[in-house]
């Protein structure tokens, strides 16, 4: 029986366009009318647009590859948030008066920008009615996308999949079953104080890949057995300076790419690390099996790409 693939997309803001650069050479190694060959498709924050587009194309993976391309390419300035002056102008107007009198005017600001093009853009590229379309042919098992609730300091990963697909819930994460719609894919994308949060049912939403700190469980939980991931971060460590060079004190731009840096991206190469720890410890059992109290662990093959740079 062949095993179900998982497709992993996390979070890079604009580095994503690295992914749909992977996916368009993938799909170019596979017969043209070849469908989608992930069972499973998760992703978060920027990646939660390239899932989503590649299950409401799940019959043909080459065409879903393309569509991704077309919608990247998209994303210019004036297609994610309003930029034209008077915008500009009343929302540092907001952010100001904000600031004086300690947030208690009539109309405090929800973010810095506001993103309703982004909405726009994908309210007109996507047809969610098509996911369910395609879970029901077979040509994807489930989609899941994952956001940071603000409320209940959880990540959650809401998913949407067939009967057998199950629910979960583990400390600050769980996974809930959905419709998937563009409210979903806004809140994971919805970059604190950047963009305003989405209320998705009782809870306003964050960016997924805050709090996720296990960007590989979603698609275990659904069922993948080998897992491809498509970083977008060079996991090349820089070398430290000599013992003889002086070190310039680190400047603020560098400080708060550290902070982002550890706050959207150190859970992927972390949770990697406990697959492989745990992959060697099944290698040791009987049929790399082992019985626990939340399920079955089986072997899981992951495959990462990362960029060079």
């Amino acid at each position: 029986m062949e095993r179900q693939i998982g497709l992993v997309l996390p979070g890079g803001g604009a580095r994503g366009a690295y992914q749909v650069g992977v996916l368009k050479a993938l799909a170019e190694l596979l017969p043209r009318r070849s469908p989608n060959p992930f069972a499973v498709l998760s992703g978060t924050s920027a990646g939660a647009i390239s899932a989503a587009v590649l299950a409401t194309r799940a019959r043909v993976f080459r065409a879903a590859a393309n569509d991704l391309e077309r919608v990247w390419a998209n994303f210019r300035s004036e297609q994610i948030f309003r930029c034209d002056t008077a915008t500009m102008l009343k929302s540092s107007l907001r952010w100001v008066t904000a600031l004086i009198f300690g947030g208690l005017g009539e109309q405090n600001p929800r973010a810095l920008l506001d993103n309703e093009p982004l909405w726009e853009l994908l309210r007109a590229r996507l047809n969610f009615d098509a996911i369910q379309e395609a879970i029901d042919q077979g040509y994807l098992g489930a989609l899941a996308i994952t956001a940071a609730g603000y409320d209940s300091a959880r990540s959650v990963s809401f998913f949407q999949g067939t009967p057998a697909h199950q629910s979960w819930d583990r400390v600050r994460r769980k996974g809930r079953p959905a419709t998937i719609t563009l409210e979903h894919l806004m809140a994971s994308i919805a970059v604190p104080m950047i963009f305003p949060p989405v209320r998705v049912g009782q809870e306003y939403f964050g960016d997924g890949a805050m709090r996720q700190a296990t960007p590989l469980s979603p698609a275990l939980r659904l069922g993948a057995e080998r897992i491809l991931v498509i970083g977008v971060r060079n996991e090349i460590v820089d070398p430290l300076p000599g013992p003889d060079e002086q070190v310039p004190y680190p400047s603020f731009g560098k400080i708060a790419g550290y902070v982002l840096d550890a706050l959207f991206m150190d859970g992927l190469s972390s949770d990697l690390e406990s697959l492989t720890r745990i992959n060697l410890i099944l290698e040791k059992l009987p049929g790399r099996v082992l019985q626990g109290e939340f399920g079955v662990l089986h072997h899981t093959d992951a495959l990462i790409m990362l960029p060079s740079r």
